[in-house]
């Protein structure tokens, strides 16, 4: 098939085309409605001291350890008895991710939850938490041998980290068209009927000698 028949095969269902995109594009855009909202505030430590700078795998290994430390029952129980949150350690490692990043020496705290405010509370309560066990560790420890962690900034206000509506709905009108077109090339090819000389031409590979008009009686 040519380009030209090809564009025809779609022009004659058009309609299945249409329809299949703007269902797939409702579904998806109902199924973002229909999920809870959830809200991320993220805050940044900042880890300094006694580090040696030298060994990349030492310095990897540091951070992936502290970071690792974030989410530990024992600080999430500190978390939240502090801010009173009577939901559980389990409920609060449940919403809380860790990154390390060894280039910047960064370990970055994002608590996601439905309720932005209380996302931020809880980002910053595991950093103040997590920076006195870290201070309270190193107090016995010469000043130059210390390994600090201190906040960048601030928690970040919770913002919408979930449903992406947006995306949500982009991939399920592309998904719909997809399924639109590969729809209508299974029914063009499993239907045998004749609409023109082309089609003969193509289907029987003879030429055609001449076509007798349709007569309106």
């Amino acid at each position: 098939m040519h380009l030209r028949e090809y564009v025809l095969v779609v022009r004659r269902r058009w309609w299945m085309v249409a329809l299949a995109t703007v269902v797939a594009l409702t579904t998806a855009y109902a199924i973002a409605r229909s999920q809870q909202p959830s809200y991320r505030s993220s805050v940044k430590l900042e880890v300094t001291g006694r580090i040696d700078y030298g060994q990349v795998l030492a310095i990897d290994k540091l951070l992936r350890q502290m970071a690792a430390r974030v989410k530990t029952t024992t600080v999430a129980e500190a978390v939240n008895q502090r801010l009173q949150l009577d939901m559980g350690a389990d409920a609060l490692l449940a919403r809380l991710h860790t990154q390390a990043f060894t280039d910047t020496l960064h370990i970055q705290i994002d608590v996601d939850d439905a309720d932005p405010a209380r996302a931020e509370r809880i980002a910053s309560g595991f950093a103040e938490v997590v920076q006195e066990r870290q201070a309270a560790t190193m107090a016995s420890v010469p000043t130059q041998e210390r390994v600090n962690l201190s906040t960048m900034e601030r928690a970040t206000p919770g913002r919408l980290f979930a449903p992406q509506t947006r995306s949500l709905v982009l991939a399920g009108a592309l998904l719909g068209l997809l399924f639109g077109m590969v729809l209508v090339f299974i029914l063009d090819y499993v239907d045998e009927t004749f609409r023109g000389a082309a089609d003969v031409e193509r289907s029987l590979d003879l030429p055609v000698v001449g076509v007798i008009p349709e007569l309106n009686t």
